[in-house]
This record gives structure tokens, sequence and C-alpha cells, in this order.
């Protein structure tokens, strides 16, 4: 294969991104590039059996999820009045540097936050911004995705969205999930 030199010009954060997949499988950054763009377009020329696009699959939860999940494995020699496919066994795959260091945040503040609870003070996003040090977004983003957002209520006759004690036994379980 002859190979020739293009330009690209990326955002900051997808060059980042690439250069973490590649150095985590291994590659170079052209070679992840080259592979990424050999993937998207034979993807969209409908060259892909369902082998590769399970192993895709597979390796997208790896990356982003942190885990397999279970899905139904697929048999070539299966007829429709067959039994069930069997369901694979959930397994840990090992998190990718992004993912976890999303867990490790999502950690930190969930820690943070059941703190300030079991102490009697049912904060606000922007009071756990201030203690974290990270934007409120952020924090409602990685709290979000474990089940846990701020409630509109008053608190001594101040509106606003707090966190309440109410909410330490699900921020346990997610900490539990988490470790």
């Amino acid at each position: 294969m002859t190979l020739e030199n293009t330009t690209l010009r990326l955002p900051l954060e997808l060059r980042a991104i690439a250069e973490e997949r590649a150095e985590a499988a291994g590659h170079t950054l052209s070679e992840e590039l080259r592979r990424a763009l050999e993937s998207y377009y034979k993807m969209n020329a409908s060259q892909v059996s369902f082998e590769d696009l399970e192993a895709r699959f597979r390796q997208h939860e790896a990356e982003f999820h942190g885990q397999s999940t279970l899905i139904q494995e697929h048999k070539k020699n299966e007829g429709r009045n067959g039994p069930p496919a069997p369901i694979a066994v959930q397994r840990k795959l090992p998190l990718s540097i992004k993912a976890s260091r999303e867990q490790e945040e999502t950690k930190k503040i969930l820690l943070a936050l059941k703190e300030l609870l079991e102490s009697g003070v049912q904060p606000l996003p922007s009071d756990l911004e201030k203690s974290l040090d990270m934007s409120s977004r952020l924090i409602g983003r990685r709290l979000g995705e474990v089940g846990i957002q701020a409630m509109n209520t008053r608190i001594h006759d101040k509106p606003g969205r707090y966190f309440l004690r109410s909410m330490l036994p699900k921020i346990e379980e997610a900490l539990r999930e988490i470790s």
C-alpha cells in the first residue's frame, strides 16, 4: 500500500481522544487515524458483517462505558423456531484512560456530596462547584450518569436546586457500584 502525506486539522479535544486511543492500542497517531477512517468508510459502504458490528459494539462499550453488557450471541445455523441463543457472560473489560478518569471524577463528586449531606448541609450545585473546583455543568453531568439530580425546592425561604439528605441512600449505592 502506497501512503501519501495529508495535512488534517483537528479540534484539540478530538486529537487528544485519537492520541489517547492510539497510545492505549500501541499504535501511532497516524495508524489510529487511518484505522478510524477505514472503519468509517467501510461502515458507510455497507460492507459490515454481524461479527464486525458486534466487535465494534463491544469496543465502544469498553471504551465509553467501561464494561460489556449482556448480549445474545449470534448463531449462523440456528433456525427461527430453534432454541434461543445462550446469553454471553457479563465481564468487566479494562477501562480506557478517559473512562477511568470520568469514573474517578464521579467518585470524587459523590464522596464530597455525601460528606456535605452527612454534616447536615444540603448544598446547591454551586456549593459543590466551589469545594471541588469543577464546573457545575461537569458535576451535573457526572451525577446524572448515576441517576442523581438536584431538586427544585425551598430551604429557609431560599428557592434553588438542592441536593437533599434523602438522596444519601442513592449516593451510597452509586459509590458501591463504582468501587
